[in-house]
């Protein structure tokens, strides 16, 4: 599987959204099947992105339960929110190397925004 940013950077936003003492254990994407989504929330918990935690697999269960963003995963959300940079950076970043490292691509993100604020 090869991991798609448009779907991380919409997890992401969904989990941003979740009320205080709340969780999601789905989610929906587009173009994506559920095995896919799942595995993209589990390496988001992984990657240090996500707070959660991965359930006993069982018929009909989601492998997780998502429960908000971890520092690390709302810095690099808001690198990645503003509609335009996240253009930019999709065709500058990872479009040409068919993929990156989610720190190569925050750094980026956190660079082109210093910019645009004349930091």
């Amino acid at each position: 599987m090869k991991r798609n940013f448009d779907l991380i950077r919409s997890i992401l936003r969904d989990v941003e959204e979740i009320a205080p003492n709340d969780y999601l254990n789905s989610f929906v994407f587009e173009g994506a099947d559920q095995m896919t989504i799942d595995a993209h929330a589990m390496l988001l918990v992984e990657a240090g992105f996500l707070d959660g935690k991965m359930l006993p697999i069982s018929s009909g269960r989601s492998p997780y339960r998502i429960t908000g963003l971890t520092w690390e995963g709302h810095d690099f959300l808001d690198a990645m929110k503003d509609d335009n940079l996240w253009a930019k950076a999709k065709k500058t970043v990872i479009n040409p190397v068919g993929g990156v490292a989610f720190s190569v691509l925050k750094d980026w993100l956190l660079a082109e925004a210093k910019t645009r604020l004349g930091l």
